[in-house]
């Protein structure tokens, strides 16, 4: 669960990070309770947890991250992924610049960022009164936390000269680096073309007259709507080029598991249909007038993938998409289901009878 303030920096820095951490609880009365810093004790993860995980969870909901931006800061991938987190998901980021780095060295990771100088007093002061804001605090005491600043900045020179040196990066390893902050930033790109997406699509939920309306706009932004479209289409074009009185003989058939016989008293137009597919070999015709595919001829056999296809689908669909599209359509997603058929896969089918 994340508290309320997330303290991102590099574990090389974990004397700063304590230093400053004692700040803000003694000269800021901010409990310690409400503070995660991966490096301090009482703050950071529980014996036996995942370390990413645990990372991953204690950067969702911060109301505020405060980052120590030092070389060892930028030396570390796993910083700066705590930052395009950060950034990712819009939290208030309280970058505190430390010495030697200059505003100049992280104009390409900061750009347009409000930085605070953690060695200058007034600065300080201003970060203490916005990070009091943001957490809702009064933050009334200021003789005691003057004094508690000034005691800060004193020990700030010496804390900052223990501080590990950044070791020398080899090129391979720097571009390899790049390299990963270049993924890193893609994704992040796609991550907010998600979010854009989804947001929407809550809009236009929101504007929905109806069910029918609400199912269609749903239908356009799932995965599966889009299969079961192409899947549609495949199999209705190879429906199509066939002449409408075998699309019709191939629903019968294949969808709803009946025979069709020729009956010239009762539909003249299905018999003599019927009559010229025999002729052109698509369907055959027995002694008793039933008819049945022609599975050798090729226009039938092209059926034969995306009928499997869509089948397989539509067996394996989700609840979901089943609910919507009835929802729509008013009807049942089915192959065994004769107005499926004519809506969706072949129009010609609305003419015939049933």
């Amino acid at each position: 669960m994340s508290k309320d303030i997330f303290i991102s920096h590099a574990v090389k820095d974990k004397d700063l990070a304590d230093a400053f951490v004692d700040l803000m609880v003694t000269a800021m009365g901010i409990s310690a309770e409400n503070i995660f810093c991966s490096s301090l004790e009482g703050m950071s993860i529980p014996t036996g947890a995942n370390f990413v995980d645990h990372i991953k969870a204690a950067i969702q909901k911060p109301k505020a991250v405060l980052a120590l931006i030092t070389p060892n800061y930028l030396a570390s991938q796993f910083c700066l992924c705590e930052l395009g987190a950060t950034w990712a998901m819009s939290h208030n980021l309280f970058p505190l610049l430390v010495e030697p780095l200059t505003f100049e060295d992280v104009r390409g990771v900061l750009t347009g960022v409000q930085l605070t100088e953690i060695n200058s007093a007034t600065r300080l002061s201003e970060f203490r009164d916005q990070l009091n804001s943001t957490l809702g605090l009064t933050g009334k005491n200021t003789a005691r936390w003057e004094s508690k600043r000034n005691v800060f900045l004193k020990g700030l020179p010496k804390i900052l000269k223990k501080l590990p040196s950044l070791e020398q990066v080899s090129t391979a390893a720097h571009a390899k680096v790049v390299s990963e902050l270049d993924d890193a930033r893609q994704s992040l790109a796609d991550q907010e073309e998600e979010l854009a997406e989804k947001n929407d699509l809550i809009a236009k939920l929101e504007k929905a007259k109806d069910k029918n309306e609400v199912a269609a706009i749903k239908r356009a932004y799932s995965g599966e709507a889009d299969q079961l479209d192409q899947l549609e289409t495949e199999f209705g074009t190879q429906l199509e080029s066939l002449p409408r009185h075998v699309s019709y003989v191939a629903c019968k058939e294949l969808g709803l598991h009946q025979r069709v016989k020729i009956d010239g008293f009762k539909d003249a137009d299905l018999a003599d249909g019927l009559e010229r597919a025999a002729g052109q070999k698509l369907i055959e015709i027995d002694d008793r007038g039933f008819c049945t595919l022609n599975d050798s001829h090729p226009l039938v056999k092209k059926m034969t993938k995306p009928l499997r296809a869509l089948k397989s689908f539509i067996e394996s669909a989700s609840i979901e998409l089943h609910n919507d599209f009835e929802a729509e359509h008013e009807t049942l997603l089915a192959l065994d289901n004769s107005e499926y058929w004519a809506n969706r896969l072949d129009s010609r089918l609305q003419r015939m009878s049933f």
